[in-house]
């Protein structure tokens, strides 16, 4: 499994968008230059995942003042993400990581057919990746299971520490 450290360069990958697009991260990076949060999450299926988004959505004012982007990146079909996004009007990108290119890049959790307990079959577990304006990894945040995940208030808190902090 890919481990990646803080202050090296995030990979960069290319999916598939919920518009039907190609989205490539690095060229994004590119053109929009502001902090990215890549949000991996189970899929529209998962409740918790529901509420996750909705909550991103909720808080996504407070990320854009602090010039952060989320993107939100799950290993589940474009309908079914169409679905997610319209349902819940999320207003920042939804990709589909079909063939694990961006969760293995950053290392994320899978949840295969072989593992002790059934869970809607293989998916990608929830992580966060902070990346600031320079395409450096700020602060990753790796699950194994679909429950603890850090909270929008508690992410915008670690946002504004590490921007005090910054070397």
């Amino acid at each position: 499994m890919t481990k990646l450290n803080l202050g090296q360069v995030a990979p960069s990958f290319s999916l598939i968008n919920t518009e039907g697009e190609l989205f490539q991260f690095e060229e994004h990076q590119k053109s929009d230059n502001r902090w990215h949060m890549l949000v991996f999450f189970r899929g529209e299926w998962c409740p918790v995942c529901n509420e996750q988004m909705e909550e991103l959505q909720e808080h996504l004012g407070a990320f854009q003042k602090l010039d952060v982007h989320p993107i939100a990146i799950a290993k589940d079909s474009l309908e079914s993400l169409r679905k997610m996004k319209e349902k819940h009007s999320l207003e920042f990108p939804v990709l589909s990581d079909n063939e694990n290119a961006a969760i293995d890049a950053y290392g994320v959790m899978m949840h295969s057919e072989d593992d002790p307990y059934e869970d809607h079959g293989e998916h990608g577990e929830p992580a966060i990746f902070l990346i600031d304006e320079n395409g450096k990894l700020m602060a990753q945040y790796l699950q194994s299971s679909p429950f603890g995940r850090p909270s929008p208030d508690g992410l915008i808190t670690t946002i504004k520490y590490i921007r005090k902090n910054k070397a």
